[in-house]
């Protein structure tokens, strides 16, 4: 944040060489005048590349005259005269940044935007190193509307579109932007899994949950001590990232108060996610606040009053939403009740491009105008994340979050019957084999052995209980059940596992139960006789995943959830996106990405 840096996109007075033309400025002072050309434009970067290119030449040879004059013993060029560059200009170069597509919002709509911005030092570091041409990885964390559902591509999702806008004003072949989109997910099972999902030396994170956080939730609650914990763990993070919380909107998930849809006001669990962006200082974008007056006007392009996908109810359920004609579709926003289309994606990726803009701004003021303020405070105790706002709601370092490999010890020891194997071994990904713990005769064992404390340091009080997420195959034929106990350490009550439905699908799901807290608790999983509630000819079990939790998590809301999340926490085959190619295919109209089984996605700056 202090002294000059070598910066492509820094303000002109840091770079710009007054001085005459010397063989030791030679090099410096072409650099300066190609960022010069690059700056004093008001079009695209790519444009203003593209004209300093045309200029090298002249550059070249000014440069050239003035090495030989300075040979000569002189500071003049090839005719005598100095070399002097072209008039500085009076703008920061921060005036070049855009958005590489025509915006859909105007700067006042972008400033409603900005729910809260706060001190705004942790995004400021990421513009400084995107300032100084230094890559970053970001990170997306969020539920259907991050994975990319309503856009008709992976492309035209706003996690793409916000990766362009970074790769077209700050280009570098290292950025990286890992998508952790899971569909139907609140904030609890990223809070289990946040270091499994999240890198060490992230720079960015975006975490877009609101929708599908309990709409009025109290504070006190497990659903939002759970997001508070997310918040947390990723501010905690050894890279110190900057955290921004997306607050999407949804016109036909408000209703209340006789009003069908389009309250305001409704749900409230925006204010209060706000409320938490305002205490751990962490900026948060409001789409509601950016458009909800060109919802209510019905301004086109931003009309509320009908969706593109057909079979839409009302929240209550008691009638059909109207569905736009193809025809009409541009006039509209919404894909379905709950998901923007393609416009909506772009313009959460403009609010987000429009945050990175003022942190870069603020940087350069900050970095050219020191003094104005009283000095930095110095207590340690301030450079700290101060206590849980939520009383009582003490980090949990040791939940536990074991999937595919990492779950394959947590077995410590099992019958003959049981093996850990792949339920589809011809398929292409780790996640797509379904690898587990595998037994399909009665009687066979399994015991899992894990801490289920909330605290690793302490030891647990008599009395408090833990839940436990068990994550097993689910399929229509050949599967069976089996008796969950624990059998040392800690107590819990005897469930049953059942892995039979009838649904024509294989995937994986989620056997909760509450065990006492325990350093060393022990549960043994023995394959039943009993016939399930689909009986089937077999008894196969499948154990896939463990999760500990002392905060609920919501996995039962859609059947592909902890299939989802699975891949979210796995490092299976590298999807990541170079050269313009992008992996994990495109749907119709709603496919968004990663539609079908979910892939984790990354963007590379190799793509630029």
């Amino acid at each position: 944040m202090e002294g000059a840096r070598p910066n492509p996109l820094s303000t002109v007075d840091a770079l710009y060489v007054e001085a005459p033309l010397t063989s030791g400025g030679a090099a410096a002072a072409a650099r300066a005048s190609t960022e010069h050309l690059a700056g004093a434009s008001d079009t695209s970067i790519d444009a203003a590349a593209a004209a300093a290119k045309q200029n090298q030449q002249a550059i070249t040879a000014a440069a050239a005259a003035a090495a030989a004059a300075a040979a000569a013993g002189g500071d003049s060029g090839a005719d005598g005269q100095p070399v002097v560059l072209p008039p500085k200009p009076e703008v920061p170069l921060t005036q070049a940044l855009r958005v590489p597509w025509q915006p859909l919002l105007t700067a006042e709509e972008v400033q409603r935007g900005l729910a809260y911005y706060g001190s705004g030092q942790r995004m400021e570091r990421v513009a400084e190193k995107l300032l100084a041409g230094k890559p970053i990885k970001v990170f997306t964390l969020g539920g259907s509307v991050t994975k990319g559902q309503g856009s008709t591509s992976p492309e035209a999702a706003y996690v793409s579109q916000l990766f362009d806008f970074i790769q077209a004003n700050f280009p570098n072949k290292h950025h990286h932007l890992v998508n952790k989109g899971v569909g139907a997910t609140s904030s609890g099972i990223f809070a289990a899994c946040a270091e499994q999902m999240v890198a060490a030396d992230a720079d960015l994170v975006v975490v877009e949950l609101t929708i599908n956080e309990h709409p009025e939730e109290p504070y006190i609650g497990k659903q939002r001590q759970g997001y508070e914990q997310l918040l947390r763990k990723l501010l905690n993070l050894p890279s110190k990232p900057a955290v921004v919380q997306v607050h999407h909107y949804a016109w036909w998930r408000a209703e209340g108060d006789g009003v069908e849809a389009g309250l305001f006001y409704s749900p409230a669990a925006e204010a209060q996610l706000t409320v938490m962006s305002q205490y751990y200082d962490i900026p948060a974008l409001s789409l509601r606040s950016a458009i909800f007056p060109l919802l209510q006007a019905g301004v086109p392009g931003f009309k509320a009053d009908k969706v593109w996908n057909q079979g839409q109810v009302t929240m209550s359920g008691d009638r059909p939403i109207p569905v736009a004609d193809p025809e009409e579709r541009p006039q509209y926003f919404y894909y379905d009740r709950s998901h923007p289309n393609d416009a909506g994606h772009r313009v959460i990726a403009e609010m987000l491009a429009a945050l990175i803009m003022r942190a870069a701004e603020r940087e350069e003021s900050v970095s050219c105008d020191p003094g104005r303020w009283a000095a930095p405070r110095t207590q340690p105790e301030l450079k700290e994340l101060p206590p849980p706002m939520v009383p009582g709601n003490a980090d949990a370092p040791t939940t536990l979050c074991a999937m595919q490999e990492d779950f394959k010890k947590i077995v410590v020891d099992a019958g003959d019957g049981f093996e850990y194997k792949p339920e589809r071994p011809e398929e292409a990904s780790f996640v797509g084999q379904k690898w587990g713990w595998t037994a399909d005769v009665p009687g066979e064992w399994a015991e899992l052995e894990f801490d289920s404390r909330k605290d690793a340091s302490k030891e647990a009080a008599k009395g408090n209980w833990a839940r436990v997420y068990l994550s097993h195959l689910k399929s229509y034929a050949g599967m069976g059940t089996a008796r969950v106990v624990c059998v040392s350490g800690c107590a819990c009550e005897k469930s049953r596992l059942d892995g039979t439905w009838s649904e024509q699908a294989t995937l994986m799901q989620v056997h909760g139960f509450k065990v006492m807290q325990h350093e060393k608790c022990r549960v043994r999983v023995t394959v039943s006789k009993k016939a399930g509630v689909v009986p089937q000819e077999g008894h196969k079990v499948k154990l896939m995943a463990i999760m500990v939790s002392h905060f609920p998590l919501r996995l039962d809301t859609f059947d592909r959830t902890a299939e989802e999340v699975a891949n979210s926490v796995t490092s299976g085959p590298d999807t990541s996106i170079t050269g313009g190619a992008s992996s994990g295919g495109s749907g119709g109209a709603g496919a968004g990405a990663g539609a079908g089984d979910a892939q984790e996605r990354k963007l590379s700056a190799a793509k630029a």
